[in-house]
């Protein structure tokens, strides 16, 4: 079973947890670490992930979940500004797709940012919008590394199960929905037709954005 495909399973089986835990009072941060350490306990925990969130006026990312990130850093990068050379995430957002830093010591878009994760042995970085159905941009979800280093095919994949995931417990936190269930379903439905696109996605080629 390739990387992606038991990532979808085991979001998966989170997904009624979500909307429960939502439900019953538990913060979105809470929510989403929870999310997030089933990722990095999926990957024998040699990545680390954040969540960012756009803020409302739609110019900086504020922290939205880390649960593994030195707290130095978090603090350091909470309500950073977006824009065309802003590390992986703030480039991200501000260019709405995708942006794979897999070294973060020579890459121009982290020239501002640089030293800061380096001084915590923080080396790689891809990063994806997180989108509403409309397709605006609410946030970043990212994945660290220790050392430097570009994502496999199977890695695409998971990312975007993940991220497609984590859109839906933010809309729903945001616009509780009377009938959870419906939210639960939907959860699932998108991690079915993502699960149809895995292995078609995994037969083609890395491409990268810089």
């Amino acid at each position: 079973m390739s990387f992606a495909v038991g990532l979808r399973n085991a979001l998966k089986m989170r997904s009624s947890d979500v909307i429960a835990e939502l439900s019953g009072g538990d913060s979105l941060e809470d929510v989403l670490n929870r999310h997030l350490r089933v990722v990095e306990e999926m990957s024998d925990n040699e990545i680390l992930t954040s969540v960012l969130l756009l803020s409302e006026d739609g110019k900086h990312l504020a922290h939205g979940a880390a649960p593994s990130l030195p707290q130095a850093y978090m603090e350091a990068i909470d309500g950073a500004e977006i824009g065309p050379a802003a590390g992986s995430c703030g480039t991200a957002a501000f260019r709405n797709q995708p942006v794979y830093v897999s070294d973060i010591a020579d890459d121009p878009l982290w020239a501002a940012y640089k030293d800061l994760a380096l001084s915590h042995r923080l080396r790689a970085c891809w990063s994806t919008p997180i989108r509403h159905a409309d397709g605006h941009v609410m946030g970043t979800f990212a994945i660290y590394h220790r050392n430097a280093s570009g994502p496999m095919k199977d890695e695409l994949a998971a990312i975007q199960i993940i991220a497609d995931n984590v859109a839906q417990a933010i809309t729903w936190a945001r616009n509780p929905r009377p009938d959870g269930q419906a939210a639960i379903d939907a959860i699932r439905e998108g991690s079915r037709k993502l699960a149809n696109a895995v292995e078609r996605r995994l037969a083609g080629p890395v491409q990268t954005q810089h």
